[in-house]
């Protein structure tokens, strides 16, 4: 079992960005080669996502979140902090993945990329990254 972790630094409120060169990066210094990763940010307004990183998809990605949870909206954690839309798209997303390794390689489809969801920034953010195998 490895563990390890790096930083994400985010420039706006919503924001995606394609963190699988740093995770690939990671794996090969632990040597990982067939087993599980598990991809987990400890963080409750942000998220982790396996899909394509196409630009636009990655647009569309915030404006989905945005007006699936309506930042600014009448939200009773509004009241407190007024970042419950960021929370609720963690609810919905999740804060972390499983991902398998195989031959060394993380094991994602062909458009597959693990991308980093901010919520509520910008902040800077870490990524935990725990590997279980050989």
């Amino acid at each position: 079992m490895e563990t390890g972790s790096f930083t994400v630094k985010t420039e706006r409120r919503l924001q995606v960005l394609d963190v699988t060169g740093r995770v690939e990066e990671w794996l090969s210094t632990v040597g990982g080669v067939n087993g599980l990763l598990v991809v987990y940010v400890p963080h409750t307004t942000a998220a982790v996502a396996v899909n394509e990183a196409e630009p636009r998809l990655m647009e569309d990605i915030v404006e989905f979140i945005r007006e699936l949870t309506k930042p600014g909206g009448p939200w009773k954690h509004n009241l407190v902090d007024v970042n419950a839309h960021a929370h609720l798209g963690n609810t919905i997303i999740g804060d972390s993945r499983v991902i398998p390794v195989v031959g060394g390689r993380l094991s994602l489809g062909t458009w597959q990329r693990i991308l980093f969801v901010e919520m509520d920034g910008p902040r800077e953010r870490t990524v935990n990254l725990l590997y279980i195998g050989e």
